[in-house]
């Protein structure tokens, strides 16, 4: 068994007693080929009876989620890792959208065939812990060690939206070159619409990857223009974009501050953002940076605002609507430098009541 894993001998060995060949798949596998662990693990279960059988053998280990009955994924937690265990099954599109699939599971199929649904060949990979046997029908290994993105099979990949921008991110995070055949294929499938399948939440979580996972953002952003996509984010020029693509990989690690750089350059960041979230926080958050940076040329974390409510309510005023627009109004103000300090704070804000009120 791959060492870091080891704390998962008592799970595998109990399954296997069952007569179920237990295989890791999908990102623990080529992230343990990359060198880097993974506390997310994702294991395949050949020879299962049935999930009745599996749901009584898998009680040993605690509290048990089954997710979707006829998926037969289960979710748990043990030994520090979130582990779902899944029968081998195959998708056929049989609607429109990322989820529009008909799965079905097999007790009994061969891996090459289970794994042919899987996306790119450095995620269809899988790991034999008994007999400690990598299993790569798609030559992934070959793809993560040569840094090529490709797709495990052309006429499936197509099927489902999302893949375009997963690969994007994934070109970003694991410093990728996007095979020519997939860069077609996802071209093609932009071009045909396939982007408007998806909903705003879905989008959103990969470039969330894209912003926080990578070191250089920029990659997965370039191939997201040769896609034809950078519609998404709406940049009004060629220059703008160029500025674009330079500043987020400037920019920490910290998804308000990187979205502020990725739509800095847009002419209205507002429509953007609320075509890709739904989050009034980060809304908010982000929105506020933008114009903080577009004020004083510099994109940071925003300072945190002197004036708090417990201080609106020192002076009489009963929480309610009106507290955010005064807070609101307080924090514009400190950004403009109207005030540093507490009492200069105190002194803003009674002056501002009286006008108000």
């Amino acid at each position: 068994m791959i060492n870091r894993y080891r704390a998962l001998a008592p799970l595998i060995d109990h399954l296997t007693s069952h007569n179920i060949t237990p295989i890791f798949v999908g990102g623990c596998v080529r992230d343990h080929l990359l060198g880097n662990g993974s506390l997310d693990i994702d294991i395949e279960l050949y020879g299962v009876e049935s999930t009745d059988s599996l749901r009584e053998y898998l009680k040993p280990f605690g509290k048990i989620n089954e997710v979707g009955k006829s998926f037969g994924v289960f979710k748990f937690r043990y030994e520090g890792y979130a582990i779902d265990l899944s029968l081998p099954r195959t998708e056929n599109k049989s609607a429109q959208g990322h989820k529009g699939f008909k799965v079905q599971t097999y007790s009994e199929i061969d891996f090459a065939t289970a794994s042919r649904r899987r996306d790119f060949t450095i995620n269809s990979m899988g790991y034999n812990p008994q007999t400690y046997t990598l299993l790569d029908p798609y030559s992934g290994a070959d793809d993560l060690s040569a840094k090529i993105l490709r797709c495990v099979d052309p006429l499936t990949f197509v099927e489902d939206p999302l893949r375009v921008l997963r690969a994007m991110q994934f070109v970003a995070r694991f410093d990728l070159t996007c095979d020519p055949q997939l860069l077609a294929l996802c071209s093609q499938m932009v071009t045909k619409g396939a982007l408007k399948e998806l909903p705003k939440e879905r989008i959103f979580e990969e470039f969330r990857k894209l912003l926080l996972l990578s070191q250089k953002p920029s990659l997965g952003l370039s191939l997201l223009a040769l896609m034809g996509a950078k519609h998404l984010l709406a940049p009004p020029s060629d220059e703008a974009w160029n500025k674009t693509l330079l500043l987020v990989d400037e920019t920490p690690k910290d998804l308000a501050l990187r979205l502020c750089a990725l739509l800095l350059e847009t002419e209205n960041p507002e429509s953007v953002l609320q075509q890709l979230t739904a989050q009034r926080s980060l809304l908010s958050s982000t929105l506020t940076l933008i114009k903080y940076a577009r004020k004083y040329g510099v994109i940071s974390h925003l300072p945190q605002p002197i004036l708090q409510g417990r201080d609106l309510i020192a002076l009489g005023l009963t929480p309610g609507l009106a507290f955010k627009e005064i807070l609101n109004s307080a924090y514009d103000a400190q950004l403009n430098q109207q005030f540093f300090t507490k009492p200069e704070a105190d002194a803003w804000l009674k002056t501002y009541l009286v006008i108000a009120l």
